[in-house]
């Protein structure tokens, strides 16, 4: 009798975590893909740079580290190895976004978040701060503060280093 019963907790128990897992596992697939506008006012989704490595840059207007970066960050993108995207940390306008474009001649996405609840990461506390993501969209590596050009190659070779 007692064998039963301990049996019949256990299977109740192990019933109870997987009713968890199977809950856990819908609630993630529930998360909605975060979505932005670009400085040009177009539609943008993570979903268009899966099967490409992606930089997501985060960067202000007031950071004056965020915005000596960007020539590298174009040079970078313009290479064609990897997707750059630049998430605009505070709120703003997208024809505020337009202007620091031309002004600072940034040729990559500068993107408003649609809701930021969905960002693809947590805002960082400190700016610039970008997150390398390879092929699949699993987090590789993470790097604060400006991206200099000794970071700028040690990211371009695990770029390289990425399995097709």
């Amino acid at each position: 009798m007692v064998r039963v019963s301990r049996c019949s907790m256990e299977l109740t128990s192990a019933s109870s975590l997987m009713g968890l897992i199977l809950v856990a596992w819908l609630l993630a697939a529930c998360r909605p893909i975060p979505t932005f506008t670009d400085h040009q006012g177009q539609p943008i989704t993570l979903t268009e740079f899966q099967g490409k490595p992606l930089l997501i840059n985060y960067f202000a207007p007031w950071c004056a580290p965020c915005l000596r970066e960007m020539p590298r960050l174009n040079a970078l993108a313009a290479e064609g190895d990897i997707a750059i995207l630049a998430i605009n940390y505070d709120p703003t306008t997208v024809a505020d976004l337009a202007k620091l474009a031309q002004q600072y001649q940034i040729q990559i996405p500068l993107v408003l978040a649609n809701d930021p609840a969905s960002l693809p990461f947590p805002r960082p506390s400190g700016l610039p701060t970008s997150y390398l993501l390879d092929r699949k969209g699993e987090l590789i590596d993470t790097f604060i503060g400006e991206l200099d050009q000794p970071q700028i190659t040690e990211l371009k070779r695990k770029v390289h280093a990425m399995p097709d």
